[in-house]
């Protein structure tokens, strides 16, 4: 970079960052600031040609972050001159986001985020959190409507949860915001194994340590599934994907690999220490249908690891089931009934696409509680 191209882009983003900030006496620290960050990834500037419009983005992002500086001075004066929340300001906002500003949180939060957010989306947020303005001015000044201003507000403020609960998860105003609200299930196009709807949901609970899955028409206020992300052997599996189908078909693969083998030998290794556990049929009392109310757990005596699966778990990592639901995403449940197989009193633990009548069966010794056979239909 050289010192006549230093100081022509310097007076150019002078001026540019004295339109973006409104205080001209800023502006040129605030362009000195844009070159340094400029000099300093200079190695991602691949096209020369486009120098300029590369230094304005760089300029608007400096911009923001003074500008959400400022409104972190703000809003401590704020919170030293008013000791109650006043109708109208700022703190008597009614969202889970205004919440944080209440105590302070909210620029923090925001000086962490802007680059992770797209332009638009951090512009919506900066004038509606920092300074303090209602979308419909919002509005009026962007020349949008107002309800591309709140579906930007409510896009910013979802994209601010997912960080607090994922990439941000250690910092300490994710502890406030966890233990305040708690993870946020996010619904997914995945249908439920029991109903075959398409209202699931998950959620990466930090406080548990756990991915969660749940179907918000069978089990509202229950977990389906779990998966602990400290595990030893579950985690490879577990933070090499993000997607929800991606996250559901790495441990019904895992769970092919372990369960069926453990059943067998009544005995495995621990997947967190290595111990050699116990592999035993497990009854539940609290529900009727079989396919749920029975399954086998391995617990840890040394380090008390636990884990569990239901029959109808088990039956889902099957290939022959997971290829149903491939073919056929709204393949259920339906219920156990009662058979024999090679002479011996049997359960069929059923799922079935309503559209085309394809299945598959899977059949539990019910003595032993093993499967014996695992059976496609069409």
């Amino acid at each position: 970079m050289d010192q006549s191209w230093t100081e022509h882009e310097r007076r150019r983003l002078t001026r540019l960052c004295a339109v973006l900030t409104g205080d001209s006496s800023a502006a040129e620290d605030l362009a000195q600031e844009t070159l340094l960050e400029a000099w300093r990834i200079r190695d991602r500037l691949v096209d020369p040609s486009g120098r300029g419009p590369w230094l304005d983005a760089i300029a608007r992002n400096v911009c923001l972050r003074w500008r959400v500086r400022r409104g972190k001075l703000a809003a401590r004066e704020v919170s030293c001159s008013l000791p109650t929340d006043l109708p109208g300001t700022g703190h008597a906002a009614h969202d889970e986001i205004a919440e944080l500003l209440d105590h302070g949180e909210l620029v923090d939060l925001l000086d962490r985020v802007l680059d992770l957010v797209p332009v638009e989306t951090r512009a919506a947020l900066v004038a509606r959190y920092v300074d303090e303005l209602t979308p419909q001015e919002i509005a009026r000044r962007a020349a949008l409507s107002p309800e591309a201003v709140s579906m930007r507000l409510t896009r910013g403020r979802a994209k601010i949860r997912e960080l607090l609960e994922t990439e941000l998860a250690e910092e300490p105003l994710a502890q406030v915001w966890v233990g305040r609200h708690g993870a946020a299930w996010r619904p997914t196009r995945l249908t439920c194994a029991t109903c075959g709807r398409t209202s699931t949901s998950i959620r990466r609970d930090r406080r548990v340590g756990e991915i969660q899955l749940r179907c918000d028409a069978c089990e509202p206020v229950g977990v389906a599934s779990s998966w602990r992300v400290d595990n030893p052997a579950l985690a490879p599996h577990l933070t090499a994907v993000s997607r929800p189908s991606a996250v559901v078909d790495r441990m019904a693969t895992w769970s092919h690999g372990w369960w069926p083998a453990a059943i067998d030998a009544g005995r495995a290794t621990c997947t967190r220490c290595g111990s050699e556990v116990a592999v035993v049929p497990y009854e539940r009392s609290d529900v009727s249908e079989p396919r749920t109310r029975r399954g086998w757990q391995a617990s840890c005596t040394a380090c008390t690891e636990i884990l569990t699966t239901s029959l109808l778990g088990l039956a889902l990592s099957f290939p022959e089931t997971r290829r149903l639901r491939s073919r056929r995403p709204r393949a259920h449940a339906v219920p156990t009934r009662s058979t024999e197989h090679a002479g011996r009193a049997s359960w069929e633990v059923r799922l079935r696409d309503d559209a085309s009548g394809d299945g598959v069966d899977m059949l539990v010794d019910v003595t032993t509680m093993r499967p014996v056979a695992v059976v496609e239909t069409r």
